[in-house]
């Protein structure tokens, strides 16, 4: 009886707790759908008020842009004619369609923008003086013209660097091609395939210039003008060479594609052997600066605090009269040393990043990329070190005061 007795006892406590949980269970499916339907009404309302004032601005909007590009085009006509006659040359190695003028008269905008909006910050929000206004101005005027060389260059670059990449393995698919039977405009056509990029739309500009009645030699002289590559121009005058000398286009191109082939995977040796002297220099960027810029601005910190706490005249007399020496504040503030060193970080990233780009490409201009990843790497770990420095040496400080 007794065990008959705690079994239905067992059995209503685990109906109760099933009975309970599935209540619980419901209630919060309940609860869940509740919440869901709130928010996705609430998204509704937000969107439907954002929709409401974008509708209002819309007019505002396309004014506004058309104001903006009708600038842009009036700022782009005053530059002189043989400035955006070159500047359109250097979109045309960078692969930029857009007209010069406009590019042009964008950044105008910029550098006209940008400076008025520092100024009024600096004046107005960091109360600076007129002198220091003056000077973001013009800083703030000529970083806007760095930038856009800086992106441009780097375009330039990259398709270059693509260019020159697919080069070989584009002539030898010529020249296979040739040798399989096919004309010079069907061999430059065919093989003109979308995995080798940039290249793949020059030769096939080529191929179309041919068919419109362009020499070959001709149409190869103008790609040359729209790519920035020693290589190809050398590969070209090789090419005009070979064909105006009687020899086999076929194997003048495949010469030239063992010879660039050859070149590159000397390059790549060199790239290896300069592996370890580009990593050094990334170590000092990221940790080595940031390292001893942070512990001299505790120091810094921490000397000016226990001086601020003494009373340096005496000290200095006691100490010129029993040892000769002269005890003086330290001439640096911390705040005018934090700035001082995130300057000289940002200037050893800059620097840094172009050495990195010259060693591992050859060229100044590929290490441009980079240079913001190591701006912010070396800032971010300065004040990460000196977070933790000034956690260590408060600690010993604070020690140091209790004993």
């Amino acid at each position: 009886m007794y065990k008959m007795e705690r079994r239905d006892k067992g059995g209503i406590i685990s109906r109760v707790i099933d009975r309970v949980s599935k209540i619980i269970y419901k209630g919060v499916i309940i609860l869940a759908r509740v919440f869901s339907i709130i928010l996705i009404n609430l998204g509704n309302f937000i969107a439907m008020i954002l929709r409401f004032f974008f509708n209002i601005l819309k007019p505002f909007i396309h004014f506004f842009v058309k104001f903006t590009v009708s600038i842009q085009y009036k700022l782009g006509t005053f530059f002189p004619s043989n400035i955006k006659k070159s500047f359109e040359n250097t979109l045309l190695y960078a692969g930029i369609t857009r007209n010069s003028e406009k590019i042009l008269g964008m950044a105008a905008l910029y550098s006209i923008i940008l400076p008025i909006t520092a100024g009024i910050i600096g004046y107005f929000v960091f109360k600076l003086e007129s002198k220091m206004v003056i000077l973001t101005a013009i800083i703030s005027f000529v970083l806007v013209w760095i930038i856009m060389y800086m992106i441009i260059s780097s375009l330039i670059d990259r398709r270059t660097s693509s260019i020159e990449k697919t080069l070989p393995d584009m002539l030898s698919l010529i020249s296979q091609n040739m040798i399989a039977g096919m004309t010079p405009y069907n061999a430059l056509w065919v093989s003109a395939r979308p995995e080798f990029g940039p290249l793949a739309a020059e030769i096939q500009r080529v191929a179309k210039d041919t068919l419109a009645g362009i020499p070959l030699d001709e149409a190869l002289i103008n790609m040359t003008k729209r790519i920035k590559s020693e290589k190809l121009e050398r590969t070209v005058k090789l090419m005009i060479q070979g064909m105006s000398s009687g020899g086999e286009l076929p194997t003048v191109l495949q010469g030239i594609s063992k010879s660039i082939q050859s070149e590159q995977n000397l390059f790549k040796k060199m790239q290896s052997e300069t592996s370890a002297q580009a990593m050094f220099i990334l170590f000092s960027i990221i940790f080595g600066a940031p390292l001893l810029f942070a512990a001299s601005s505790q120091f810094i910190r921490i000397f000016s605090e226990i001086f601020s706490q003494m009373n340096l005249e005496e000290v200095s007399y006691t100490a010129t009269m029993h040892a000769g020496l002269t005890i003086r504040p330290i001439p640096v503030d911390y705040e005018f040393f934090v700035t001082y060193s995130i300057i000289v970080l940002v200037t050893l990233s800059f620097f840094g990043s172009l050495l990195i780009g010259l060693m591992k490409n050859g060229k100044l201009t590929s290490g441009i990329p980079i240079i913001p990843v190591l701006i912010g790497l070396s800032i971010a770990v300065f004040f990460l070190l000196q977070i933790l420095l000034s956690t260590i040496f408060s600690g010993i400080t604070n020690m140091g005061a209790v004993s």
